[in-house]
């Protein structure tokens, strides 16, 4: 479980490393094309706006991962310590079984998008470029089904 855990760690981390960097080569290429009236990539605007919505959800789903997400510290500052403990487990469990929900509708989404056969860039099909977003809530569920079942406090390495 603990390699599994890490394994999904290091790939998380990689593939938001791999499309930032994928995002900024392509975003300065694309402003150097165009400074020298080469017209740039036909294709490279849109596909930067797809990779845009991937890079924020890897981004949620790291934010998830490591408990690093927007939330309010009220809990933690005026609730006892036992309480406190007992609220964080039943809001990442609420959190769990919403994001699940988002992840069911957004996988209805893809799939209604995939028989549409619209295009996100260039020939890339258009649910290619939405399949992160079943995908990303999946993840998000997942990692806070985790925090629910396997609380620590925040302050401390899961």
């Amino acid at each position: 479980m603990l390699l599994l855990g890490k394994g999904l760690r290091i790939l998380e981390n990689t593939l938001l490393l791999l499309f930032f960097l994928v995002m900024v080569v392509l975003a300065v290429g694309q402003i150097v094309l165009r400074l020298g009236h080469w017209g740039g990539l036909y294709w490279a605007d849109d596909f930067l706006r797809v990779e845009v919505l991937w890079l924020a959800m890897l981004g949620a789903v790291v934010a998830a991962r490591d408990r690093h997400h927007l939330g309010l510290d009220l809990v933690r500052r005026f609730v006892p310590v036992r309480q406190a403990y007992w609220i964080e487990r039943g809001t990442s469990l609420l959190t769990a079984v919403v994001a699940g929900a988002v992840a069911f509708y957004c996988l209805q989404f893809v799939q209604e998008e995939r028989g549409a056969g619209s295009f996100a860039f260039a020939n890339v099909p258009g649910w290619w470029a939405e399949s992160i977003l079943p995908a990303g809530f999946s993840m998000i569920a997942l990692h806070y089904l985790r925090h629910a079942l396997l609380y620590t406090p925040r302050n401390e390495p899961l």
